[in-house]
């Protein structure tokens, strides 16, 4: 075979599998649309978890603004300031959660072997759902940033908006490895949400969602330094917000390609693995 035929034979299945990825995210959104009151939730949900932060923000502080944290941040505004921050938990959500319990989602309704023995690779289907999954949570967030910036009042720098979008852009495909490995080991595993709760919980406790990374405990901190989370939310509200970098711009660029290439690379052999020792187990149709 020929330099050429090779060449066209790989952008044939390349499309092949762009497709397979696309058809399951279009299936997935079919899905949700069915059932229009749980649609409906999942936009109205993430208001309901965002202002008790601020809540306790006004009490602890009384009021919006606080000058010690303009001492540590450069930001003085308590909403803003968490309102960023909360943004990324819905991603986190994405790959702990919503990735993971796809699989077991497709145990539920009985489908998850005839996805399986379609003709591309099974990772392809974890592919579909990190699609699916960033294009729900992205228009999430796009609905939350509108309503709440203008509640709030909050100015944003539009001129760090690509650069912001960029450093979201390398945190998720970090985030991507986290959520194939939780789907791998939902293959094996079947309890998904243990490995999920225990993940995004840790996550969520040494990320600077809330509070900046010097109130944390040294041993969080330097644990914080592994997360994908932490450069993407102190990245992007450097950009958005002025906050100043406790880490240099090109040092957080770096990090997080090393993150997303050790985390995507892991989360591909622990797939891989778990999907071999669930063939060989024959526990893939046991719910």
């Amino acid at each position: 075979m020929s330099l050429r035929d090779n060449r066209k034979r790989m952008l044939k299945t390349f499309f092949h599998y762009l497709r397979a990825v696309n058809a399951e995210n279009i299936k997935e959104w079919k899905i949700e649309l069915t059932y229009k009151p749980d649609f409906i939730r999942q936009f109205i949900e993430p208001f309901v978890y965002l202002f008790p932060y601020f809540l306790y923000g006004f009490a602890l502080l009384g009021g919006r603004y606080s000058e010690h944290l303009r001492s540590i941040t450069g930001i003085s505004d308590m909403v803003a300031y968490t309102f960023i921050g909360y943004l990324f938990i819905g991603f986190l959500n994405t790959a702990c959660w919503a990735m993971g319990f796809s699989l077991r989602k497709e145990q539920w309704f009985g489908t998850l072997e005839t996805i399986f023995v379609a003709p591309v690779p099974r990772w392809v289907y974890v592919a579909g759902m990190a699609l699916h999954s960033t294009c729900h949570q992205g228009l999430i967030m796009l609905i939350q940033a509108v309503v709440i910036a203008t509640f709030f009042a909050i100015v944003l720098q539009m001129s760090g908006i690509f650069m912001a979008l960029s450093i979201v852009l390398l945190m998720l495909l970090g985030l991507y490895g986290l959520g194939i490995i939780v789907a791998g080991l939902t293959i094996a595993l079947k309890q998904w949400w243990v490995v999920s709760e225990a993940l995004s919980t840790l996550i969520v406790v040494v990320t600077p969602i809330a509070y900046p990374l010097a109130v944390l405990p040294l041993v969080l901190r330097k644990m914080s330094m592994f997360l994908p989370t932490t450069y993407g939310i102190i990245g992007v509200r450097h950009f958005l917000l002025g906050e100043e970098l406790v880490i240099g711009l090109p040092t957080i660029i770096l990090r997080l390609f090393l993150i997303l290439i050790v985390w995507l690379t892991f989360g591909m052999i622990v797939f891989l693995v778990m999907d071999r020792y669930g063939r060989k187990k024959g526990s893939l149709s046991i719910y």
